[in-house]
């Protein structure tokens, strides 16, 4: 009898040695687990909604030429896929110059800025900032007046594709400092441009955009 339960103590010590969970792992002890990080995540995302529908405070407007798309997601009616597309079209062609100019916005018409207007405002210096050429060059590019020995074609006045720099282009009305660089870098990387229509082939430009800026545009040799 004796024997038997030495065996049998001594079976149920071998059982416990193997069940018993071993030691933690002293190089996974300081980080984070997947419930940790799903945690972070989804606070984050709880945080980010937040600030999205943050209602406005009495008095409060924002500039949408400055704004990031979270901020801009807080107007009436403009979800964050809109607000992005704001983002974009300042990037692409320049700031907004009145609060009016956000129709320029594909989606966005009158009524959706008169539900806006309330919470915007323009301020004229980042306007100013952002479009470093003269309002001055701008009407002589619209009227067709000369341009400049630099950036002129020497007989009509427009703007010479070749060799206009990012800050002349900048001047023609719906070129922004985005769609300028590409426009330089396009040429930098393909030559120069053979016609005006070759600017369709730059990001950005498309059928629209080119038939405005087409008459103030043109290829030097």
């Amino acid at each position: 009898m004796m024997g038997a339960a030495v065996l049998l103590l001594g079976a149920a010590a071998v059982r416990f040695a193997v069940a018993a969970p071993g030691p933690a792992d002293p190089l996974l002890g300081d980080r984070p687990s997947i419930a940790d990080s799903l945690l972070v995540a989804g606070d984050s995302a709880v945080q980010e909604k937040e600030r999205r529908s943050r209602p406005f405070e009495s008095g409060e407007r924002i500039d949408p030429n400055l704004a990031g798309d979270e901020e801009l997601d807080r107007l009436p009616g403009v979800g964050p896929a809109r607000a992005l597309q704001i983002v974009r079209e300042r990037e692409e062609r320049g700031p907004f110059a009145s609060i009016d100019d956000l129709a320029r916005v594909r989606g966005i018409g009158s009524s959706s800025v008169e539900r806006m207007r309330p919470f915007l405002r323009i301020d004229p210096a980042v306007v100013r900032r952002a479009q470093p050429a003269a309002a001055s060059a701008v009407g002589r590019f619209a009227s067709g007046a000369e341009a400049g020995p630099r950036a002129g074609s020497g007989r009509t006045g427009r703007l010479d594709l070749n060799r206009a720099t990012v800050e002349e282009l900048q001047a023609i009305p719906g070129i922004g400092p985005v769609i300028a660089q590409r426009i330089v870098a396009y040429r930098n990387e393909n030559g120069a441009f053979r016609e005006p229509g070759d600017l369709m082939e730059v990001a950005g430009v498309g059928e629209k955009t080119f038939a405005r800026i087409a008459p103030l545009v043109t290829v030097g040799r």
